[in-house]
């Protein structure tokens, strides 16, 4: 199911309790960072859990949720994500879901996950909005879609990209979200690197 360019909002990705303002480590690249695949860089760690595996920085916070940010996640679905602060905005996340926890008004689909994830900002209180038309990515030999979003907050609009796709190994509808401002004191500056720091992420994730 195609989504409708529009607004949204949803305290599943608050602007407040969600976006936070983080800092890259020194100059070294989130590319650079991932060359040795078998344990994590000097100063990373690893999270493995609920169907996924992914490498960050241990100057990150990790939190983890379920869609509605009341309650801790469970193996249907839920959230997990990591924040660094300085004067960089930065955060990614992985979101998952369950094909039995869509709703019927939904494909069964990556894209049908994607809506049903912004049918959830419909319901709750972040200011979400999202322009062009879906893009077809395949991760690890899973076919999936990407599309760019952003977070209005105090007249900005703050710059975010996330893919879906569907990993038969654990079962669940995986989604990766990235959020970046380069210069929060220049807010209104938008990010050059969105897309390649969010390669970066999506290509040390695995999914089991």
């Amino acid at each position: 199911m195609e989504l409708k360019t529009g607004y949204f909002r949803n305290n599943a990705l608050s602007a407040r309790s969600l976006i936070v303002v983080v800092a890259l480590v020194g100059a070294v690249t989130v590319g650079d960072l991932w060359l040795h695949r078998g344990s994590p860089p000097l100063g990373y760690a690893r999270y493995t859990g609920y169907g996924f595996t992914i490498d960050y920085s241990q100057r990150m916070t990790v939190g983890e949720s379920d869609l509605g940010g009341y309650g801790p996640p469970t193996d249907s679905a839920g959230i997990v994500q990591w924040r660094r602060q300085d004067t960089e905005l930065e955060q990614f996340g992985v979101i998952w879901m369950r094909p039995e926890g869509l709703s019927t008004n939904v494909d069964k689909t990556p894209a049908g996950a994607l809506d049903q994830l912004f049918g959830y900002i419909v319901m709750g209180g972040t200011m979400i909005g999202v322009s062009g038309g879906l893009e077809t990515m395949t991760k690890d030999g899973h076919e999936g879609v990407h599309r760019r979003f952003t977070v209005e907050e105090s007249g900005f609009s703050i710059p975010g990209i996330i893919g879906a796709w569907y990993c038969e190994e654990s079962g669940k509808y995986l989604m990766l979200y990235l959020i970046h401002v380069p210069d929060v004191t220049r807010p209104e500056v938008v990010s050059q690197e969105l897309e390649s720091i969010w390669l970066g992420y999506l290509d040390v994730m695995t999914c089991h």
